[in-house]
């Protein structure tokens, strides 16, 4: 794992009990495109004992949100066959949509919250981690969110010039630029039937630097007139969070969200 990551889950990380081997071999089941399984393949069984080995157990919780992001089997692996996507298995729960994640077999993960469709998350869980990690470390910088709306499966064509991406960190619903002084996150905040609902989150370390970035970016969303980070509304008309004279939208965390 990255230092980024090492020194995050050195933080922020607590490890819960994970399901024993024997008992995943034990336990294991599968609904495949013509019905239950009586056997479950090997191959699927190494895929959730190796899953269960490196992250069962693992959970932190973002500052962002207010439950932890879990991984692990709970008790079991079972598998299921989606035919766009092939076997997946439930080994996840995200915090911030109270909603459990599926690994696919090469990695990948998926979600469908309530009624969404079901769609790719990340590219793997070691991505998900980056995304999360770096996400902490820039989240107490001044801020500003931005919003977009687009087809279903079209990402806002955005780039930040002199900023470089972030691949560790980006995958099918993230997209993150940063370089020691600035940075900007865009991520996939919703997708219900027919559209995709994307949010940009600004981040400098100096208030003054944030004119910069967003001065640099390709394309300027609608103004989001609630912060993401810190869930609260960004008014004229609150100067708790936009001091007087201050730009609306511009979100100035303050020395209680350092806790």
């Amino acid at each position: 794992m990255s230092a980024r990551v090492a020194g995050f889950l050195g933080t922020h990380g607590e490890r819960w009990p994970s399901t024993p081997v024997e008992q995943i071999r034990r336990l294991a089941s599968a609904d495949g495109p013509d019905g239950p399984l009586a056997v479950v393949p090997d191959e699927l069984v190494a895929v959730a004992v190796a899953f269960e080995e490196r992250y069962g157990g693992l959970a932190y919780r973002l500052k962002t949100d207010g439950n932890h992001m879990e991984y692990g089997l709970e008790g079991e692996a079972y598998f299921r066959w989606i035919s766009e996507f092939g076997w997946m298995f439930p080994a996840a729960v995200d915090g911030a949509w109270t909603w459990g994640v599926d690994v696919l077999l090469d990695g990948r993960t998926a979600m469908a919250p309530g009624e969404w469709p079901y769609r790719l998350i990340d590219r793997a869980v070691e991505q998900r981690l980056e995304k999360h990690a770096l996400l902490e470390e820039v989240r107490l910088w001044p801020h500003v969110t931005l919003t977009y709306e687009t087809a279903t499966l079209v990402s806002p064509t955005i780039t930040l010039s002199g900023v470089p991406e972030v691949p560790e960190a980006t995958g099918p619903a993230d997209r993150w630029w940063y370089d020691g002084e600035v940075a900007a996150h865009l991520w996939l905040h919703g997708w219900p039937a027919g559209r995709d609902n994307w949010v940009l989150r600004c981040f400098s370390r100096t208030r003054p630097g944030l004119s910069g970035v967003l001065g640099h970016l390709s394309a300027v969303g609608e103004l989001d007139q609630w912060c993401t980070i810190c869930s609260r509304a960004l008014q004229p008309s609150m100067p708790t969070y936009v001091p007087q004279g201050g730009e609306p939208g511009l979100c100035l965390p303050s020395p209680s969200d350092r806790r």
